[in-house]
Order: structure tokens, then C-alpha cells, then sequence
């Protein structure tokens, strides 16, 4: 079972369906993507916690 954690860091409920998830996850990426923040540790951080997840949610929803 993936850790409710994973969803509060995308920002939807365990419940929601991929697509929804995937829009969650590009818009955060986008915005704390390292290339958009030169410099700046914790948005790089924070993007890393984003994508884990996210990969974490998409494999346990697409194996699951």
C-alpha cells in the first residue's frame, strides 16, 4: 500500500484516477523543476519528493 504521504506531496486523494494525478504532478514539476530554480536547494528538494511520489503512485496504481 503506498503511504498517504505520497498524495498529500501531489496534492490529490488516493481515490483520484491517473490522469488527474499526472496533471498534479506536471504542474507541480514544472514550477519547482531545478532548471527554473537556479540555486535554490529547496525547490531542487522538493521536485525530487514530487517525482518519487509520483513514480511510487503510477507503479502501485498500474500494478496494483
Amino acid at each position: 500500500m503506498i503511504s498517504n504521504n505520497h498524495y498529500k506531496v501531489l496534492g490529490v486523494n488516493a481515490n483520484e484516477d491517473t490522469e488527474t494525478i499526472k496533471i498534479a504532478f506536471k504542474r507541480l514539476a514544472s514550477k519547482y523543476h531545478p532548471d527554473k530554480n537556479h540555486n535554490n536547494s529547496e525547490y531542487t528538494e522538493l521536485f525530487y519528493k514530487i517525482k518519487n511520489a509520483y513514480e511510487e503512485i503510477m507503479e502501485y496504481k498500474n500494478n496494483g
